[in-house]
């Protein structure tokens, strides 16, 4: 009788006998076995060998199986054709539980095959995903080693499957792809070096090497971890424990926070410049491999570690750093709470000067010695506002690092800091340079900046105080856009106004001068206070006022002509100019007031 694929039946195959209770398929015996016990089997061979190696036993013995199940179909029965023989081995496959295998495509040539066709109800997917999960990568391993082996046999030449998608990995449904080697590409013919003949004894033995190796590497890793604790404990600093992590990875490092680098050890002066250029851009290509280690604590991040190497990171270094990590994370979390322990011992002391608790000689000495107040020598506060306010902590964190000696802290939501400069000059020219210094760290901050009066006692530091946050806030309601700073000396006029008038008073004036603008300001009928400023701050330049707001200088024209009509001011005339210049000053300044003691609404 001339067979088909489709006549192979289970019951014309399969002979179970009662009283032995052998089973036979085609005269081999055969024998019934759990899908969940070779599951087990399936992941203890991954835990114990590893993927690969467990991979290739598995498609090793997938391979058998398929080889020896064309050797029985081929010999046991008179086929209709080569395309009904190749069709049995899926049917065969099939019967056996193994997996449900519904053939796609076949295309035979004199020297070539090509198969495709799908998996259903594919056990080893099943267990993989009970056992591992969802992971990435095929995992069908015997099925591919039954498919090549039995393909291999009935076609008389290599041909190798391949998993095109599988639920493993995924995918809604397993599919096989099989060909003879001459069509497969280079990444499949890869999967040649599975079918190899290799003992289990060689594979243990490579494993208890392998394991050997990483006994040594925990206990290298360990020590170096001892070593780098006794260092933090002898109290030694984050530079001299960066260099002693860098020289055991023979390898550069670098400890940084909010782009500020902290701590380093480069291997060569080219590693300095590569690390200064990758900062620039973290995505760009280079001839060293870059990895990046955050450093964290409860779930805050208190830096990172750079490392740069001229190959991928072993599996010793990666040892090596994690448990360097460890202890950097313990030496960067305690300087961080050292910082803020200091912050709050200022700020409860500022709060006592603010509030004019009477504070006794000598505590009022001991206080002074932590601000740094020496006899005669002239001190400043400076206010920081830092938009967007999230931002706040990281700058004031990279002062603390860059401004050593002058301990900035958080008040009120604004960076303090105590400063010594005596000329007005230095004081501009010092925060002009901070707010540089600050915008090429921080690109997308805005900083508001205000120096209060030069004084050379604690006990007027409420008086400086004051005026630095006044003017912090003042710069912020009259540049919310751009980076600003200013000096008490600039706005010492209306400072000295404003703590002398009668407000009501001023009220009156201000309001009669700029009440109708404001009004029409509110009802969203156009910005004519703000353009008012700008041109008073241009000392009537009409292009550069123009320039300041992108207006042409027909629109500016008009409004200058609608802020004459509304305010009767002439703008034209010198004592014009200096009466809105003073009504809008007011009126900026006493918001600033209202802030302070709610005076104004």
């Amino acid at each position: 009788m001339v067979m088909k694929a489709n006549h192979l039946l289970l019951q014309n195959v399969l002979d179970v006998n009662p009283r032995t209770g052998v089973i036979q398929l085609h005269d081999k015996r055969m024998m019934l076995m759990s899908v969940e016990a070779l599951g087990i089997l399936r992941s203890d061979l991954i835990t114990t060998l590893g993927y690969e190696r467990a991979k290739g036993f598995l498609m090793r013995y997938g391979w058998s199986c398929g080889y020896k199940a064309a050797e029985t179909l081929e010999s046991q029965y008179e086929w209709k054709s080569l395309r009904e023989l190749i069709f049995a081995g899926p049917a065969m496959h099939t019967l056996e539980g193994v997996v449900t295998v519904e053939p796609d495509y076949l295309e035979i040539c004199e020297n070539h095959l090509e198969f495709g066709g799908y998996w259903r109800n594919s056990y080893e997917a099943d267990e993989h995903i009970e056992k591992h999960g969802i992971e990435q990568g095929a995992s069908c391993w015997t099925l591919v080693g039954y498919a090549s082996g039995y393909l291999t046999k009935i076609f008389g030449k290599q041909i190798i499957a391949h998993e095109k998608y599988c639920r493993a990995n995924g995918d809604a449904y397993c599919y096989f792809v099989a060909q003879t080697v001459e069509k497969c590409d280079e990444k499949h013919l890869q999967d040649l070096r599975y079918y190899q003949t290799e003992s289990l004894q060689g594979v243990l033995e490579d494993v208890y090497v392998e394991m050997q190796q990483l006994n040594e590497d925990i206990m290298e890793s360990e020590k170096i971890q001892n070593e780098l604790t006794e260092l933090f404990l002898e109290d030694k600093d984050l530079n001299e424990i960066t260099q002693v992590i860098g020289k055991k990875l023979e390898c550069s490092i670098v400890v940084e926070h909010a782009s500020e680098i902290y701590s380093s050890y480069y291997e060569t002066g080219e590693d300095e410049k590569r690390i200064t250029k990758w900062f620039e851009d973290e995505q760009m290509e280079m001839d060293r491999v870059v990895e990046v280690f955050n450093v964290k604590s409860n779930k805050k991040n208190l830096g990172r570690m750079i490392v740069l190497d001229k190959e991928k990171l072993s599996h010793k270094k990666q040892l090596i750093i994690n448990r360097a990590l460890m202890v950097l994370t313990i030496q960067m979390f305690h300087y961080r709470k050292l910082m803020e322990s200091k912050w709050k011992q200022k700020a409860t002391f500022f709060d006592d000067i603010i509030q004019n608790k009477l504070l006794d000689p000598s505590t009022m000495q001991r206080q002074a010695a932590m601000f740094g107040f020496t006899k005669n020598q002239v001190k400043r506060v400076i206010a920081m506002k830092v938009e967007p306010f999230e931002k706040t902590e990281e700058v004031l964190s990279y002062l603390i690092q860059k401004h050593v000696g002058q301990d900035p802290f958080l008040k009120d939501g604004r960076v303090i800091m105590i400063v010594s400069l005596n000329e007005q000059n230095c004081v501009e020219r010092y925060a002009t340079r901070l707010i540089q210094e600050l915008h090429k760290s921080f690109p997308r901050v805005k900083v508001h900046l205000g120096s209060g009066r030069a004084i050379k006692s604690i006990d007027l530091m409420r008086d400086s105080y004051l005026d630095a946050t006044r003017i912090c806030d003042f710069i912020y309601l009259t540049h919310p856009m751009e980076s600003k700073q200013a000096d008490y000396k600039e706005l010492e006029p209306i400072m000295i106004l404003l703590q002398g008038a009668d407000q009501k008073e001023m009220i009156r004036y201000y309001t009669e001068t700029l009440g109708e603008i404001i009004d029409y300001d509110s009802e969203g009928q156009g910005n004519l206070l703000f353009t008012l400023k700008a041109f008073l701050d241009n000392n009537g330049n009409l292009q550069q006022t123009a320039d300041q707001l992108h207006l042409s200088i027909a629109g500016l024209r008009y409004r200058i002509e609608r802020i004459e009509a509304l305010s009767g001011i002439d703008l034209k005339t010198g004592a014009g100019r200096f009466k809105g210049q003073l009504a809008t000053q007011i009126y900026y300044a006493l918001q600033i007031i209202s802030k302070h003691n709610g005076s104004f609404n």
